[in-house]
């Protein structure tokens, strides 16, 4: 079979690997279950099959589509190691807008061991990270420990600076941005005021103004982690 791409699922992921494949002029199917068609119908003539829905419905969807069978499929699943599916994970944290191609291509794909990229997608010349199977659901706790968390403390951060005390969300941006700043020109010395300094009296203060907030835990929490470094 002639090798031809199809894509069930119009989430964010779809939407990269669509926009991907448009500026590399790689010709796509999608299929979604929106369109009222049965997958088959759409992606059976598809020799290379991406599955970009929720994890949970990967296993479901193959396992439930016979036609697949003989396939190359691939998921961007990070933690989920499914028979006769390639996991692909984009390591990078995908943003609601569409990237430049040479954005596209600077983005890491985790594949295992022993897994060419050029064997599932030849037109990609993407970096390639290597995880053990065994390893996969650490790797991906990870990830999502570094992504989001620190946007969970930003969005918290910005709303009540801004709606509390009015400080500009420009000004707002800039602090975080700095301490951007500092964990990459230095991650291990990047903390800063009392987590710096370990002011055990200044973040028992910090603790105590945050009473009656759901975040003074994380703070806490936070506070208990750095202590025992």
């Amino acid at each position: 079979m002639k090798r031809s791409y199809g894509i069930a699922g119009n989430g964010r992921a779809s939407t990269h690997l669509q926009a991907y494949f448009r500026l590399l002029k790689v010709p796509y199917i999608l299929w979604h279950r929106g369109s009222g068609l049965r997958p088959e119908a759409v992606l059976g003539c598809c020799s290379t099959v991406f599955i970009l829905i929720k994890d949970g419905a990967i296993g479901p969807f193959i396992s439930s589509n016979t036609f697949l069978k003989g396939r190359t499929l691939i998921h961007f699943s990070g933690s989920l190691d499914i028979k006769d599916a390639f996991s692909m994970h984009p390591f990078i944290p995908l943003c609601a807008r569409p990237l430049s191609l040479a954005e596209y291509r600077r983005i890491p794909f985790a594949l295992d061991r022993g897994v060419p990229l050029k064997t599932l997608v030849p037109e990609f010349v993407n970096p390639v990270l290597r995880i053990k199977k065994s390893k996969q659901k650490l790797y991906h706790a990870l990830c999502v420990l570094g992504a989001n968390l620190p946007v969970i403390l930003w969005q918290k951060t910005l709303k009540d600076l801004n709606g509390k005390f009015g400080v500009p969300r420009a000004l707002v941006e800039r602090y975080f941005q700095a301490a951007l700043d500092n964990f990459k020109n230095s991650p291990a010395g990047s903390l800063s005021g009392p987590f710096s300094r370990g002011d055990a009296r200044t973040i028992a203060a910090d603790l105590g103004a945050l009473s009656g907030d759901p975040f003074r835990e994380v703070y806490a929490v936070f506070s208990r982690l750095e202590n025992r470094k």
